[in-house]
């Protein structure tokens, strides 16, 4: 019973990893682009994607949580930091995005 556990940790970890890569590739096309606007879109998705992140990184760590849920016979996962690596670089495109993103209001007429 446990490879359940380690497929739906390593599946998560995979996801995240694209969604990152897809998440810069967008990111840098948009801010290329002038397209400052869609950065605040993809800001609050990263938001969604750390939560994810972290939630994965609390319920693969030694609190038996996964014993609990999927009852395995191991209570703990061996993490990679790849993980904690792909959660910080969310939040640094959090902030950059947020930074980035705005768009300054245009002038009024005179």
């Amino acid at each position: 019973m446990m490879m359940v556990p380690v497929i739906i940790y390593w599946g998560a970890v995979l996801v995240l990893a694209v969604w990152l890569i897809w998440n810069v590739g967008f990111s840098l096309k948009y801010l290329a682009n002038g397209e400052r606007g869609n950065l605040w879109a993809f800001m609050l998705l990263n938001v969604f994607a750390l939560i994810a992140g972290l939630l994965v990184v609390w319920a693969y760590g030694d609190n038996g949580f996964i014993q609990w849920a999927l009852g395995s016979a191991s209570s703990k996962v061996p993490q990679t930091g790849w993980l904690m690596i792909n959660n910080w670089i969310n939040v640094v495109l959090i902030v950059a995005q947020f930074f980035l993103g705005r768009v300054r209001s245009p002038q009024a007429a005179k």
